[in-house]
């Protein structure tokens, strides 16, 4: 009786708890840690979220994940990880996205000085990968399958940096793109981890970037703790 006691106790608990992932999230908002939250707020997991100090990143930085006794950092490598384990609709198409997100689209959006603070961008000038990805987003509201996945959080988490870091940046040669910037930046679940704040920027500088391309309206520390 005792035994069935204990099942049923176990059966009738809330669904996060009985489903506990095991995650543990060390980040801050001024790291690379919200576009993780993101996504697992996009697929419902459940995690613990604490500050960036004391963390076992073997750097010390952050975003860095915890999984039981694995530990994962750079936060490609951590969206990946999410992606295998709770995302049934995730792909193998959507890994070159994540990939190229760290590798190819972190250069362009952000222009850094020695001491890693960012000074610029070159997002809207001219730039082959970028004229793909503009050409891409007037076809399609998401990057692969026209379906949101783990290639919109890590692409679009790095271009709606953009007008936080670059205010006086001009996106106006890719509305495609700042169009994509608006959409993402209006899903509840981003609001949710990068904060009212920082998607109502987002918003209205997706606005004045449409209107100043003729279509519809629709120094700081960065990306590490030391």
């Amino acid at each position: 009786m005792r035994s069935l006691l204990l099942v049923t106790a176990i059966l009738t608990l809330p669904f996060s708890n009985a489903l506990s992932s095991g995650l543990t999230l060390y980040g801050s908002q001024g790291s690379r840690s919200p576009l993780v939250n993101w996504y697992m707020n996009e697929l419902g997991v459940d995690y613990e979220m604490l500050p960036p100090r004391p963390n076992p990143h073997p750097f010390g930085q952050v975003p860095v994940l915890t999984d039981g006794d694995d530990v994962i950092f750079e936060s490609g490598a951590i969206l990946l990880h999410i992606a295998n384990k709770f995302d049934k609709a995730f792909k193998p198409s959507h890994t070159p996205w994540v990939v190229w997100a760290n590798t190819c689209l972190d250069p362009i959006c952000f222009k850094e000085n020695e001491r890693g603070q960012v000074i610029g961008t070159s997002l809207g000038k001219p730039n082959r990968k970028i004229d793909v990805l503009e050409e891409m987003l007037g076809q399609s509201d998401f990057l692969v399958s026209n379906e949101f996945s783990v290639a919109d959080c890590a692409v679009a988490s790095y271009l709606n940096y953009v007008p936080l870091f670059n205010p006086d940046a001009s996106l106006s040669s890719i509305p495609n793109t700042v169009k994509y910037m608006s959409r993402m930046a209006s899903r509840p679940a981003f609001v949710e981890a990068f904060g009212e704040g920082h998607a109502g920027l987002v918003q209205v500088k997706c606005e004045e970037f449409l209107n100043s391309s003729g279509g519809p309206a629709g120094e700081k520390k960065i990306f590490g703790i030391f």
